[in-house]
């Protein structure tokens, strides 16, 4: 079987397996690696001939092309996965194999080198004072909350349905359930523990509602009443003196968390990380309501909400 026909196979699969379902997003970025770099160098090859042999010139044409060690290693897990995903009908790989890659050169990714720019406390004050109503809204959300973008444009405000992500101005708290993607929600976050409740500072909810922001449906709209186009949001950044894109929000609140203290297990419930170890699972701090309020209130913002 060709690598372009089990290619196809295999994104048919991941979209209509029940166990371990994939998110529409990742779905896409598969598609693009496969388009993009896997089907035009190797789409013509036998899954037979997909083998550390080919994969070492593989990586070598990725490496030659600039991109990042991080960027070469995703592209290479979809092709593994796309070999992998040729089984009989006992559901045995036909095409096992054992990756060796010290052999095929695979890049090591360091975490130190990674373009994870964070935004200064500065230029978020700066961002917030340049920003109309929505805007600035959205900027100190994302701020002081560590929510992703495509989580907090899927917040509602009213009677909390039990399926959407609702912000309550009274519990000061965001229920986090969906994610907006591609102007569409989604009923799940990036991963099982984005399923999560996250406390606001006093400081911050009160700014949110001082800004008069809608009492039903979509706490963020665009112009004609739908969801926030992304294009549209990004150029608005930019304009607030933001380039390094809006996970680096994200960034700069789980950077506070630990610089003052917050405990590891409270930051991951509220930001949507998996727990670390066992040990951390057990400890259930989420289902301590005072301690969560507590500590919401002692971390603060880490910037001033005072802008005009």
């Amino acid at each position: 079987m060709m690598l372009k026909q089990q290619a196809e196979t295999f994104i048919r699969q991941i979209q209509n397996r029940r166990r371990n379902p994939v998110r529409p997003a990742t779905v896409r970025a598969y598609q693009a690696h496969l388009s993009k770099w896997i089907l035009p160098l190797l789409g013509h090859l036998d899954l037979s001939q997909v083998e550390n042999g080919m994969a070492k010139t593989f990586i070598q044409s990725l490496s030659e092309t600039g991109l990042s060690a991080a960027s070469i290693n995703s592209i290479f897990s979809t092709l593994k996965m796309v070999v992998a995903s040729a089984v009989d009908a006992n559901g045995n790989e036909l095409y096992p194999r054992k990756w060796n890659h010290e052999f095929i050169d695979l890049p090591t990714v360091v975490a130190a080198n990674q373009d994870a720019p964070i935004v200064p406390a500065a230029v978020v004050e700066t961002a917030l004072g340049r920003a109309q109503r929505q805007d600035k809204a959205l900027y100190a959300l994302l701020a002081g909350s560590g929510a992703r973008m495509g989580e907090v444009l899927a917040l509602m405000v009213g009677p909390d349905d039990g399926q959407n992500s609702f912000w309550d101005p009274e519990t000061a708290t965001l229920t986090i359930r969906t994610t907006l993607t591609r102007g569409k929600i989604q009923m799940a976050p990036k991963t099982e523990a984005g399923v999560r409740k996250v406390d606001l500072a006093p400081e911050l909810n009160t700014f949110l509602c001082q800004l008069l922001l809608p009492h039903q449906g979509l706490l963020f709209t665009s112009g004609v009443g739908g969801p926030v186009r992304p294009n549209t949001a990004y150029e608005h950044l930019k304009a607030a003196g933001i380039t390094e894109g809006f996970h680096a929000f994200r960034r700069f609140r789980i950077t506070h968390l630990e610089s003052v203290g917050c405990p590891p297990g409270l930051q991951r419930l509220w930001t949507g990380h998996a727990a670390n170890d066992v040990h951390e699972k057990y400890i259930k701090m989420g289902e301590n309501l005072e301690v969560r309020k507590t500590w919401a209130q002692r971390a603060g913002l880490g910037f001033s909400l005072e802008t005009q």
